[in-house]
């Protein structure tokens, strides 16, 4: 038992190492949106400035709004969110990563990786802070240690839509499925993400080549997904929303005393979830102190 929970352990590494590789997408759908506005009165009036519907003149409307966010330094309220369901994570012999039955000698691999997965989630899986007026947000918003928050291009995503309720515009940017390799070029225009290189070399996993080495690994990032909401009156974003899973598959050979596990392979989704709040200045009330030193 003590081999079994050492080899769980040394597995979910990996699992706690890809917390750090990127947080995009929302989990909302435009009907969902809809749904959830539908029943209020709509009051339409001239938006601060009237948006096209194209895919190119959405997506230049977004990274303009949300680049002013870290250029005009709002407040900021954050929580980010990270996940591991249980049914995505598997141990498998290499070559058999498609098989339905489960090689006898993985069983009880596979049923401890979950619980000590659990346990390493419940450190990581949920930050959150707040961000005051006129603070420096860059190593807290998306791309971290950058002066800008979207780079993308019209070539980068599936499409992007804008719905117009009320005084909201709600905006849609999708992506379409990408491999590790091409979405080091997407992916890094808005989101955090960590180069392979730097992640098979890291120290973590220096740690763990006494039994367990890591070989490689293939990553399929789907159904990334931002949304936005924007008051068109002011024309100012005050919501942020990302949603990214990444279906990760690790290929890794036991050493020392796991030498006689051989090549297996890992497999599970991380979810990635991300919500700001934004908070214009403009937007505050006024207090009875600048109200009687306005008089």
């Amino acid at each position: 038992m003590k081999r079994i929970f050492t080899i769980a352990t040394a597995i979910l590494l990996v699992s706690a190492l890809l917390m750090t590789f990127t947080s995009c997408g929302s989990s909302d759908t435009d009907e969902e949106v809809a749904e959830v506005y539908s029943t209020e009165e709509a009051v339409y009036t001239e938006s601060a400035v009237p948006v096209g519907k194209t895919s190119d003149e959405v997506l230049s409307y977004f990274n303009s709004l949300v680049n002013s966010v870290k250029l005009d330094k709002p407040g900021v309220s954050y929580r980010i969110e990270k996940n591991v369901p249980n049914d995505s994570l598997k141990v498998t012999k290499q070559g058999a990563e498609d098989a339905e039955e489960i090689d006898a000698s993985l069983k009880a691999i596979n049923d401890a990786a979950k619980g000590i997965k659990d346990l390493i989630l419940e450190d990581i899986k949920e930050t959150s802070g707040n961000i005051n007026f006129g603070d420096d947000n860059s190593e807290s918003l998306f791309v971290k240690g950058e002066s800008w928050a979207s780079k993308l291009t019209a070539e980068d995503i599936d499409y992007a839509t804008l719905q117009e309720i009320g005084d909201k515009y709600f905006i849609t940017i999708a992506f379409n499925d990408l491999t590790s390799d091409e979405a080091q070029d997407v992916l890094t225009k808005a989101f955090d993400l960590r180069d392979k290189e730097e992640i098979l070399a890291s120290e973590e996993f220096a740690k763990s080549k006494e039994y367990l080495v890591l070989n490689n690994y293939d990553v399929v990032y789907s159904g990334c997904k931002i949304t936005a909401t924007v008051d068109r009156l002011t024309n100012e974003i005050t919501n942020i929303n990302y949603y990214k899973a990444a279906n990760v598959t690790a290929y890794m050979t036991g050493a020392g005393t796991l030498e006689s596990y051989g090549d297996v392979s890992v497999m599970f989704t991380l979810e990635d979830k991300a919500n700001y709040d934004i908070t214009w200045e403009s937007g505050l009330p006024t207090s009875p102190v600048e109200t009687a030193e306005a008089k």
